[in-house]
């Protein structure tokens, strides 16, 4: 394996290895940032007042729909014949992230597998399941559970958009990923919807998925050049 991927592959196991390990050591971060938010006077959703704003509100509704438009136009982008190489490669990548790693990997993988209450569903905020530390499985949830943030997935699924770009180009829709998927998770937070290690995973989630995208092309685009070499040399001969 090429060093660069190496090391990419090792930072990636180095910081999910941490992180877990720093929510299920300290479980009380969890717990404090909720307990923080909750109103425990209040009941039902009203728990987390904050979360009912008008803003966080519009955010919620709206996160679902704009991740459906985007896999509608890169469907679409992809599909096309008449679309620029450039334009195609960064749909192919959107439409990737989005079907690989917000649906199969975050909705599939984890929310409907690993059990893990919401902080609204828990005990400690007046709902009727215990607490789950980050990571582990099991728990009074049965599908579509707190691990992961499907929502901050999304806003991390933008940065899928220059994952076959130039450097720069990366680097730059790298941080409008994380820009959006921390205002979104924040926003889940909020509502009591998520825990604040549910966002960070999410982040790491579909990290890993970009990884192996891009790998993927990479290994892709070489094979293709060794197979043009090859032609090349036949013809030559």
């Amino acid at each position: 394996m090429n060093p660069r991927w190496r090391l990419a592959w090792l930072r990636w196991l180095a910081v999910t290895a941490a992180t877990l390990l720093l929510f299920n050591l300290f479980p009380q971060i969890d717990l404090a940032v909720s307990a923080a938010l909750h109103d425990a006077a209040a009941a039902g959703l009203e728990r987390f007042p904050l979360g009912q704003a008008a803003p966080v509100q519009a955010l919620y509704h709206a996160v679902p729909w704009l991740g459906r438009l985007a896999l509608i136009i890169a469907l679409v982008q992809v599909l096309r014949r008449d679309t620029p190489p450039r334009s195609r490669r960064q749909a192919a990548a959107v439409l990737l992230m989005l079907v690989f790693g917000l649906w199969l990997t975050v909705n599939v993988g984890l929310k409907d597998q690993w059990g893990r209450p919401r902080p609204v569903e828990t005990t400690a905020f007046g709902g009727p399941h215990d607490f789950m530390p980050a990571g582990q499985p099991g728990g009074g949830c049965e599908r579509n559970c707190s691990f992961v943030s499907g929502h901050a997935a999304t806003g991390f699924a933008l940065a899928a958009v220059g994952l076959l770009g130039t450097p720069a180009r990366r680097r730059r829709w790298q941080r409008a990923g994380l820009a959006a998927g921390l205002l979104i998770g924040a926003g889940r937070v909020l509502q009591g919807g998520h825990f604040t290690s549910d966002i960070v995973c999410a982040g790491l989630a579909m990290h890993l998925c970009a990884l192996l995208i891009r790998q993927g092309w990479v290994l892709w685009r070489r094979y293709r050049a060794d197979q043009h070499r090859h032609r090349t040399a036949r013809i030559a001969k």
